[in-house]
């Protein structure tokens, strides 16, 4: 997946508008929505946006709109590439490498995270004003994560019978927070082969539990270097690896920074 941020920011005034999204808009109402329709690109009327809401809009689609005072909305205008709208299903798709994933056009924010989603787009619109492409970077990764925010609605209204088994190896990984034994180890728990175990992670979960396990590795590094004052050996330490030169060369691969970088850019 390619996202390239081509413009972010807050806006506070009063406004009532029609225009054509020329990119993908993600947008976060907060406060003063009097109304927001989305039209797809053939006129039909697509959803109704909320306040306090998390809008994610293709390209093409009409946005017709009005605020009030006081308003605070953030909206994020980019290039992603595997964004669509399958107009015989009626909705927005995401392409990971061939397989397509529905997702909804909007969905509500609760109170609890209104803050947090606040203070990530704040962040991403100060490191998209840097010329610096590490702070470029930074941002894109900001909006990769707001992205997740749907998929996990998508995934908590799909109704799917997940079978038991494959709950549980979830699970194991899961609790293995400080990344003590390898997937093998956690597969010979289950009563099921490993090339079973991944197919059915791939068809459930839509990824292979490497990389499932390799996000949250990365998501408990980022929380690390946010959140303490851990040295990098540490913080290698936490995550299962036996020196700092492995976490250089695993966030490289995630993220494209070094640890420093990413702890620079992670302090909001």
């Amino acid at each position: 997946m390619n996202l390239t941020i081509t413009h972010a920011g807050l806006y506070t005034k009063p406004e009532k508008y029609h225009q054509t999204a020329q990119r993908v808009f993600l947008i976060l109402n907060i406060s003063g929505l009097e109304y927001m329709k989305l039209y797809t690109p053939e006129g039909t009327l697509a959803a109704e946006v909320p306040e306090s809401s998390l809008t994610l809009i293709p390209e093409s689609f009409q946005l017709d709109f009005s605020f009030r005072n006081p308003r605070k909305n953030y909206t994020v205008i980019c290039k992603i590439d595997c964004l669509s709208w399958n107009e015989q299903t009626k909705s927005s798709e995401l392409d990971f490498n061939g397989q397509k994933i529905e997702i909804p056009l909007t969905i509500p924010v609760p109170p609890g995270r209104r803050e947090q989603l606040q203070e990530l787009f704040h962040r991403t619109v100060i490191l998209s004003e840097s010329a610096l492409p590490a702070d470029t970077k930074a941002a894109e990764l900001l909006i990769f994560s707001v992205l997740a925010e749907f998929l996990e609605h998508t995934k908590e209204n799909s109704g799917q019978n997940i079978p038991e088994q494959l709950v549980q190896f979830r699970q194991t990984i899961d609790s293995d927070t400080g990344f003590e034994n390898s997937l093998a180890e956690h597969m010979q728990k289950i009563s099921l082969t490993p090339v079973h175990l991944r197919r059915l992670f791939l068809k459930y979960y839509k990824t292979n539990p490497a990389e499932y396990r390799a996000r949250l590795r990365f998501s408990r590094i980022q929380q690390l270097l946010r959140d303490g004052d851990l040295s990098y050996k540490e913080i290698a330490d936490a995550v299962g690896m036996k020196h700092v030169t492995h976490l250089n060369l695993f966030l490289k691969k995630q993220c494209g920074m070094t640890p420093a970088e990413l702890r620079k850019n992670l302090h909001f």
